[in-house]
């Protein structure tokens, strides 16, 4: 009973989602036509979007055992019917020529009709509701939990909450769009099919189409729950996650879902090359499968300190129908370079596919800005789970178990992430991210002699010598030359290569204080920098700030120092 009554609530909250509020204008211009005394089309809307949501929501549990349909046909299907919405509005002279030359004017009169006529009494109203269900079903954590929970379990529950859940839905939206109506009905440019209001309406039905194919709603709700200070769902929530671990509880799964996405279909790989440990795969050959897309690249720290866990969870579950797809979009120039990514996969062990994205195709399709991200694909197609950034390897295995529908202790070895609010931040040396230097002269693209800083403070760097300062590098010309950096940290890290293509040394100096706690690649306090990638050159006994001074030759490319702790 208490899920039954939180699903009614969920439908009625759903209208405050920021995924609907949008759209909702699109509903409200769906309800005119042009005659103002047609009062019918708001309950027609109202009645076809609920239908909608019950069909396409069974049509989705069905197809996956069935047909095997992939969820982009509902979103690209439900984007095409708002964008044809959308031109018939906009350009309504189109439509009515497309009528006289199909001689469809006899049948306008009860269908089509232009003019005053021009739009449909039935079918514009009818296709709005249609195309718009997927949108209001996806916006709603209850919707996601009936859909991923109860359906599976129970056909007849998963019906009985989903039809509690379009009720609470269509009650409120039925208000908004007979008052909306009645309001901007009073107005003449309103009902005229070919004013500019009409016709800007039917560029926003355009609008929201496009988006919906694109699929923009992917992170939506992630990036409403970091930037706006409410939550819509808050007392959904609370409500949900006690419903969720009666559930977790009477039905066997172990601990409540982890799952932190509604269900949204994930985007198409697109421009990967130079696959290791794989041939090319795409998402569709992988339905039926839990996939973990792991955006990374080789040089980055944080994405190498993932890297044991995802070994472990591949070794443990790949066996059982999980897969890990390592994308590595480049972060510096060096990073496209096939060879190289090869050899970082090779050094370290990866046994799972992985492929260069150095264009940042499938980067931008899943509107991704992190490294590491992991996104996590139900055997549906769905993303179910986003972690971005180091930590929350408990909660991401359980989420794979979860998918799976396996229930076992964890795999996922301990260890806390070494980042600490007193510790440098990663420090970019190029000028397109420079941060935090001192020194004389300033930090310009272009060939200079340098003269250090006589102090630094807390996160300062200067340089000594001569240096060829780029966009992303920073190159020693001269054969002395330092930098020195006033760390706090207990590792240290930079990534750097070599101009010359051989293996130069680069000497670290550290205060008496700490003499010899020099990284695994810095034995004895000499670096050899024979290749572009990420060197451990300090690791202090505890965190703590200190004086991190390197001599290097000439030829030796600087791109940032990071840290952990």
């Amino acid at each position: 009973m208490l899920l039954l009554l939180i699903s009614f609530l969920a439908g009625v909250l759903t209208i405050l989602a920021p995924c609907v509020l949008p759209v909702l204008p699109v509903m409200v211009g769906g309800t005119l036509s042009g005659k103002t005394k047609d009062r019918a089309r708001p309950y027609v809307i109202v009645a076809s979007l609920a239908f909608s949501i019950v069909f396409f929501t069974l049509l989705l549990k069905v197809s996956t055992v069935l047909v095997n349909l992939s969820p982009n046909v509902l979103s690209d299907f439900s984007g095409g019917l708002l964008i044809a919405l959308g031109l018939a509005s906009a350009v309504p002279e189109l439509w009515e020529k497309l009528v006289v030359s199909m001689n469809l004017e006899a049948a306008s009169l009860r269908w089509l009709g232009r003019s005053e006529k021009s739009q449909n009494q039935l079918v514009a109203p009818v296709l709005t509701g249609i195309a718009l269900g997927p949108v209001f079903s996806s916006c709603s954590p209850t919707y996601a939990f009936i859909l991923a929970s109860i359906l599976p379990s129970s056909l007849a529950a998963g019906l009985i909450y989903l039809v509690a859940y379009t009720l609470g839905l269509v009650a409120i939206l039925l208000i908004i769009l007979v008052t909306g109506r009645k309001y901007i009905t009073r107005f003449p440019w309103a009902i005229n099919t070919h004013s500019l209001f009409r016709r800007s309406l039917g560029v926003v039905f355009i609008v929201i189409g496009l988006a919906f194919i694109a699929g923009y709603q992917i992170r939506a709700e992630l990036w409403v729950a970091n930037h706006l200070p409410f939550d819509e769902t808050k007392i959904e929530r609370v409500l949900l996650e006690k419903q969720q671990q009666h559930h977790a509880l009477t039905h066997n799964l172990g601990n409540s879902s982890v799952l932190n996405v509604q269900p949204v279909p994930a985007p198409q790989l697109q421009g990967l090359t130079s696959w290791i440990n794989s041939p090319p795969l795409t998402l569709p050959q992988l339905r039926g499968k839990v996939v973990l897309v792991d955006f990374w690249t080789y040089s980055c720290i944080n994405c190498l300190r993932t890297l044991p866990y995802l070994e472990k969870w591949y070794s443990a579950y790949n066996n059982k129908g999980f897969v890990i797809l390592g994308i590595n979009t480049p972060e510096f120039a060096f990073e496209h370079d096939p060879n190289n990514v090869a050899a970082a996969v090779a050094s370290h062990g990866i046994k799972y596919p992985v492929a260069l994205d150095n264009n940042y195709d499938t980067w931008n399709a899943f509107q991704n800005d992190s490294w590491p991200a992991d996104y996590l694909i139900d055997k549906s197609g769905n993303i179910r789970y986003v972690s971005l950034g180091e930590g929350d390897y408990g909660k991401t295995e359980q989420a794979i178990q979860q998918l799976l529908g396996i229930n076992q202790p964890l795999k996922t070895p301990a260890g806390a992430v070494p980042i600490t609010q007193e510790q440098t931040p990663e420090t970019y040396f190029g000028t397109d991210r420079t941060q935090n230097y001192t020194g004389s002269p300033a930090l310009n693209d272009g060939t200079a002699s340098f003269m250090p800083a006589a102090g630094l403070a807390q996160n300062q760097w200067t340089l000594g010598g001569t240096w060829n300062i780029a966009a992303q590098p920073i190159t020693t010309v001269s054969g002395n030359n330092t930098l020195s950096f006033n760390v706090s940290a207990k590792d240290v890290y930079m990534v750097a290569t070599n101009a010359n293509g051989a293996s130069d040394p680069v000497t670290v100096s550290l205060p008496a204080s700490v003499a010899g706690e020099y990284g695994s690649d810095a034995p004895g306090g000499t670096v050899m920098v024979n290749s572009a990638r990420l060197y451990h050159i300090v690791s202090l006994k505890e965190l703590g700030s200190t004086t991190v001074t390197l001599h290097l030759p000439s030829g030796v490319s600087l791109y940032t120092f990071t840290f952990g702790s």
